[in-house]
């Protein structure tokens, strides 16, 4: 047998075996929707999305009422101190200009988390606030303790000092944040803020940021119309009560008349508050506007 002929065979063998069958090919898997990315607050989860009518989560609703409430207790706390100085006449001090300045800071966490969103490290600023107003009061607790500063009788409130109620004040904001920071769902969800979200929340929360404010910038006058532009004195003395009262005639079914007498500033610090909730009101009322006028243009 040739070469030529053993050639051949091997074709003709060629033709006759049939051919293998390709494998199949594997189905492409489905493709998966593309979620948003994480902000690095939020973990990466996805985040949930809402209308503005409704809350991201009911735990972010809760949490914007307690972010409230906090503000609520750092202007009873201010307007406190403030009819102490302005109502009784005394001058602010060192550390109680340093207390008042923490408490401020304190509250810009909260205002923060309901103006851009809730954010754990907005609690961070309240409680290095909370931490630097620890310190100062105190430090007033401890002067006071050992008698290097005198105790002035209108600094007592409820049978205790102000920087006493404000060493607690500080200890519970700590404590506070530490809670909300434990307490993941009410800062996981996404939320843009109450600028973006329509309710009683956002008046209220308006409302305490312009009563704030206005606090802040009497504190200021008041300090820079006593100290100047120099250390505040550590030990200053009030000079008793402000003669200024607003005094109101109630008269009776039987004929009876009785006076009510209020010390000014305490009807100024009311007039300040309900100034305050009329303030946001209308703001919240003029944000509803635009965005209905908005949503009117793009339909």
């Amino acid at each position: 047998m040739n070469l030529n002929s053993t050639l051949g065979a091997a074709y003709s063998l060629q033709g006759v075996m049939p051919k293998s069958a390709k494998p199949p090919k594997m189905p492409k898997s489905p493709k998966m929707p593309s979620l948003p990315e994480g902000d690095g607050v939020h973990g990466g989860e996805a985040p949930v999305r809402t209308s503005s009518d409704s809350e991201p989560t009911p735990a972010v609703g809760s949490a914007r009422w307690l972010n409230i409430a906090a503000i609520g207790v750092v202007i009873g706390a201010i307007t406190i101190a403030l009819t102490q100085q302005y109502g009784y006449g005394m001058a602010p001090s060192a550390l109680g200009v340093a207390e008042r300045s923490a408490l401020v800071g304190a509250a810009i966490a909260p205002m923060l988390n309901l103006m851009r969103g809730m954010r754990p490290n907005n609690y961070a600023i309240a409680i290095l606030a909370a931490v630097v107003g620890c310190a100062a009061s105190g430090r007033q607790i401890l002067l006071h303790a050992t008698g290097d500063l005198q105790l002035d009788p209108n600094e007592v409130v409820l049978g205790r000092p102000m920087f006493e109620w404000s060493f607690a004040i500080f200890l519970a904001a700590i404590l506070a944040c530490a809670v909300m920071l434990l307490w993941t769902p009410s800062w996981r969800a996404l939320d843009r803020g109450l600028f973006h979200h329509r309710g009683a929340a956002r008046a209220f929360a308006f409302s305490t940021i312009v009563w704030l404010s206005a606090y802040v910038v009497m504190s200021v006058i008041q300090v820079i119309a006593n100290c100047g532009l120099t250390m505040c004195p550590a030990d200053p003395t009030s000079t008793g009560a402000q003669s200024f009262q607003f005094t109101f005639s109630v008269s009776g079914s039987d004929g009876v008349e009785a006076s009510v007498s209020i010390p000014g500033f305490i009807t100024v610090m009311l007039g300040i508050g309900v100034v305050s909730f009329v303030i946001g009101a209308i703001v919240n009322a003029r944000i509803d506007h635009g965005a209905r006028h908005t949503a009117s243009s793009v339909a």
